[in-house]
């Protein structure tokens, strides 16, 4: 006799793959997220290289950076995750892409300060010893 309550060999559920309805509010919290940790690393290490004796004028450069390049690449993420949950059918690509997408956004905010105050520091050595 065939028990009711036994495992299904021949149909899936269609739960079994992710609403893509909720993917444009997780990429606004992950870029939300990022551009903050974006920005704490950002002051951090331009108050960090300011107090190591780097011209004050980095601050504002800091700010420029912040504001002209960060957030916009931000928001056009979350803008782009947000039409892709709106017409885009849930699939494991979807989220694939998804989770590459976190992972990117999330590599970016962590490295690129490091990567740009280092070479802000670099670019002042250098015209400090070309000029002196």
């Amino acid at each position: 006799m065939a028990s009711a309550f036994g495992p299904r060999l021949f149909r899936r559920s269609p739960s079994s793959v992710p609403a893509a309805r909720s993917l444009g509010r997780r990429m606004t919290v992950h870029s939300a997220a990022a551009l903050i940790a974006f920005a704490v690393l950002q002051i951090w290490l331009v108050s960090s290289a300011v107090a190591a004796g780097a011209p004050s004028g980095l601050i504002v450069v800091a700010l420029i950076v912040l504001l002209a390049l960060a957030v916009p690449v931000a928001r056009s993420v979350e803008r782009r995750w947000y039409r892709l949950s709106r017409q885009a059918l849930a699939s494991w690509g979807l989220h694939a892409r998804f989770r590459r997408d976190v992972r990117r956004l999330w590599v970016a905010a962590l490295t690129l300060p490091f990567l740009w105050v280092s070479g802000a520091m670099a670019a002042t050595d250098a015209i400090a010893a070309i000029t002196g």
